[in-house]
């Protein structure tokens, strides 16, 4: 696997560099028994690689496509609008941006259904993350990829993990598309009625 190794970060004063590299402690068992060695690194705005943005969905254009399909077109403007008013500096889309619209209901509008869709999507990233790991790497690894989740969106999260596990054989292909199953399981049990329905409440 390609060795990621410092994606650009943006820092508080605004300065592009690559992080240190951290070591912790002597690495950590993997399933063969060999060492793998942790480049822990604390992340700031992250500039996605091609590679993961090509293996990565990004979850509101998958939104849009879907909620939009039999609305007429002032309705998918209001709805892809909404949309990327929430996109994050990086152009991706952060959870945080959802924490107040809950999962069920029509009430708060369409985005409902985007919360809906993307409620186990900390769970797919966190288990991903943290393949072949336990213990306080784990832990560490779990939280900070679950933090660039809400801020910065899923290639952010999957960008830092493939950063600081260099030597883990973790796929990104299989990430995107166990999200991408996800959030085709979720729409599937909805109809276009619904958010037809959810856009006038959303207009009232």
């Amino acid at each position: 696997m390609q060795d990621l190794g410092g994606p650009l970060s943006t820092q508080a004063d605004g300065s592009r560099r690559r992080p240190a590299v951290i070591r912790w402690g002597g690495g950590t068992k993997n399933l063969y028994g060999s060492d793998e060695e942790l480049h822990l690194f604390e992340p700031g705005t992250l500039t996605i690689p091609g590679e993961v943005a090509e293996e990565i969905p990004d979850v509101g254009v998958y939104f849009v496509s879907w909620s939009t399909e039999h609305l007429p077109p002032d309705q998918a403007r209001q709805i892809e609008s909404a949309v990327n008013g929430r996109r994050c500096q990086n152009g991706w889309f952060p959870l945080e941006s959802l924490g107040s619209f809950g999962n069920r209901g029509s009430w708060h509008g369409p985005l409902t259904y985007l919360a809906r869709m993307t409620a186990r999507d900390p769970a797919i990233v966190k288990a991903w993350s943290t393949i072949d790991l336990r213990g306080d790497h784990k832990l560490r690894i779990e939280a900070t990829a679950n933090h660039l989740l809400f801020q910065q969106g899923h290639a952010a999260a999957a960008t830092w993990v493939k950063a600081v596990r260099p030597q883990a054989t973790l796929s990104l292909s299989l990430l995107g598309d166990s999200l991408y199953r996800n959030w085709q399981d979720s729409v599937s049990t909805l109809r276009p009625k619904d958010v037809a329905k959810a856009v006038r409440r959303w207009n009232r």
